[in-house]
C-alpha cells in the first residue's frame, strides 16, 4: 500500500550553473529520464518545484525548475534536498521491490539463521548492497553487507512476512 505522505529523497541540488536558474542536481538514483515523469518535486519545507528542463554537462545533471529564471533564484535552492511523495512513484512489476521497503525487514540465510534486519542500502559500481545491522534476535551483534543480486543471493523477498531470505554464510 503507498503512502500519501511518505517522501523518498532523490538528491541534492548544488550550485548554480550560468544566469538563468540552472543548477546542478546530484541525483541519487540510475534512470535519469524518469524525472520527467514526476509532476511534482518537493524541498523538505514541502515547497513544490515542478522540472522545466534537464540536460548533462561532462556527465553531471543540470536541471532548471519553473519559476526559477535567474541565478539568485537557483542559489536560494542550493544544498536543499530533493523529494518525491511514495504514491508518485511509478508501479512495478510482481515481485519487484524498491530498495526502500526493504528497511527494518528481517534477514535470514538457507540455514535459518538470523542475521540481523535491513539498516538501508549502498550502491557500488557493479550493485547494490545490502546494509544489515546486528539485533536483538540475531545470531550475534555484527553488522553485515550483503550483496544484492537476485536470485544468486537474495533468493526470496515477503513484505507480508517481513523476511528477507538470503543464500548467505553466517560468518561473513
Amino acid at each position: 500500500m503507498r503512502s500519501n505522505d511518505r517522501k523518498i529523497l532523490l538528491g541534492k541540488l548544488g550550485k548554480p550553473h550560468g544566469v538563468k536558474g540552472f543548477l546542478y542536481f546530484h541525483y541519487y538514483g540510475e534512470d535519469k529520464s524518469v524525472l520527467q515523469t514526476y509532476s511534482a518535486m518537493h524541498l523538505e519545507d514541502k515547497e513544490s518545484l515542478h522540472l522545466e528542463k534537464t540536460f548533462e554537462k561532462s556527465d553531471r545533471l543540470i536541471v532548471k525548475f519553473k519559476g526559477h529564471n535567474d541565478r539568485n533564484a537557483a542559489e536560494k535552492l542550493r544544498d536543499k534536498e530533493v523529494f518525491i511523495f511514495e504514491e508518485d512513484l511509478p508501479a512495478l512489476e510482481e515481485g519487484e521491490f524498491y530498495l526502500y521497503q526493504l528497511e527494518g525487514l528481517l534477514v535470514k540465510n538457507l540455514q535459518n539463521i538470523i542475521l540481523g534486519k535491513i539498516k538501508g542500502s549502498a550502491g557500488t559500481k557493479s550493485n547494490e548492497v545490502l546494509v544489515i545491522q546486528g539485533s536483538a534476535e540475531s545470531i550475534d551483534n555484527q553488522d553485515r553487507l550483503i550483496p544484492y543480486v537476485k536470485p544468486e543471493v537474495v533468493k526470496e523477498i515477503s513484505l507480508t512476512k517481513q523476511l528477507v531470505i538470503v543464500d548467505w554464510p553466517e560468518d561473513f
